[in-house]
Formats: structure tokens, C-alpha cells, sequence
């Protein structure tokens, strides 16, 4: 069986070197490129697709899970593998819904590795399993999110406004009604999102896209 071939993607050259190194003592994989950014990566890979990359989530310019998006749709049979020091909820998330095959912790072994990238070209996914709780978790939140139609259109307009910094005399004037109204919807919307303060509904909203 030929060796698996891995194209390494980070912005930082002392990590990619590294990884170079310590990939270079396995007889199972050859390591045929570097690259310093998503472009980079997504680049190569078009010219000559590998069979697995290894890639930072968090670069400069395109991240990796936008790459991972790019190269999937560049070469289909490449196999996506991000590392990183991030354990966001979030970011785990996308990165599955981007159709990586793996998301591992930069402490990874070189053994994981490569074990990682066997387990990538048989179709299956390996998430470190701090990172697998933490995805759990994400899952958990999302079903107990609200859903946007859950506010009025009045409401969302003010809790965008809020979320902007506005005060309540500033949304009742932007908007043309009373401050008293203006409170009445905060407190319908700290209902409906299940928060407590102001704060804290601007920060679920955000998560739930309600607002930006």
C-alpha cells in the first residue's frame, strides 16, 4: 500500500515544521507540501491534491474551516484534518458541517496523526475527546436555543438596537415611543429568550442569529 500523501497547513512555519518532522518518521504517510493559509492550502491542492491535510482552524485571511469548504469542493476525495489549541463549541460545530474528517488538539502524537488520517481515508471521523464534549455540549445548546420567529418583528427591532449599545430613551426616541414601551418589550423578550438582563438576551440572541 502507498504511503498516505499529507499536505500541511499552518500560519505559523516552527508548527509546520514540527509536524513536518515528526510525520516524517512514520513509513505510513509522505509529506508532500507546506502551506502558510487557506489560499495557500486550497491552492495546492487543486495543482496536486493529497490525500489528507492537516490544517490550523485559526489563520490569518481564510481560516481553516472556510478552506475545508474549498478544498472538499476542489478535490472530494481530499480528507480534511484541522488542529487546533480552540475547543469553541462553535467552531467544532462548523468544522463538522464543513465536512472535516477530524479535529484534534495541537498536542496531538504524530501517531495520532497518523492514525487520524487511516481512520480519514476509511471514511470515518476522529474528534479528540475533550472536543467531542465540547461538540456534545453545542448540540445540547442548539436544540434549547429560541427560534427567531419566538420575537416580533418590534422586538428583534429593539433588541438589535440594544445590541448596537442603545439606551432605553434612545430606542424609545429612534423608534417613537414611550421608554415605558419600550421596557414592557424588554421584559417580553427577556421572557421569550429565557434571560435575565440585557446582557445576557443580546448574547443569546447573537448565538441565535436572531441579531448581529
Amino acid at each position: 500500500m502507498p504511503p498516505i500523501s499529507i499536505l500541511i497547513v499552518d500560519d505559523h512555519p516552527v508548527t509546520r515544521e514540527g509536524l513536518h518532522a515528526a510525520l516524517d518518521l512514520s513509513e505510513d504517510v509522505v509529506v508532500i507540501g507546506e502551506a502558510a493559509s487557506g489560499e495557500e492550502a486550497v491552492d495546492a491542492v487543486r495543482v496536486t491534491p493529497p490525500d489528507i491535510v492537516f490544517m490550523d482552524v485559526r489563520m490569518p485571511g481564510m481560516g481553516g474551516i472556510e478552506a475545508a469548504r474549498a478544498i472538499r469542493e476542489a478535490s472530494p476525495q481530499t480528507r480534511v484534518i484541522l488542529f487546533t489549541v480552540d475547543e469553541s463549541r462553535t467552531s467544532i460545530a462548523e468544522a463538522i458541517q464543513a465536512g472535516v474528517s477530524g479535529y484534534l488538539l495541537k498536542d496531538a502524537s504524530a501517531d495520532e496523526l497518523v492514525n487520524a488520517a487511516r481512520l480519514a481515508l476509511e471514511g470515518k471521523a476522529v474528534i479528540h475527546p475533550q472536543l467531542t464534549r465540547a461538540f456534545i455540549e453545542e448540540v445540547q445548546l442548539a436544540e434549547k436555543r429560541p427560534e427567531a420567529s419566538a420575537l416580533s418583528r418590534r422586538e428583534k427591532e429593539i433588541l438589535q438596537k440594544v445590541a448596537y449599545g442603545a439606551t432605553t430613551k434612545e430606542v424609545a426616541h429612534d423608534l417613537g415611543i414611550s421608554p415605558h414601551t419600550v421596557k414592557t418589550h424588554l421584559e417580553r423578550i427577556f421572557e421569550k429568550l429565557g434571560a435575565n438582563d440585557r446582557a445576557q438576551a443580546v448574547a443569546i440572541a447573537i448565538r441565535s442569529g436572531i441579531v448581529e
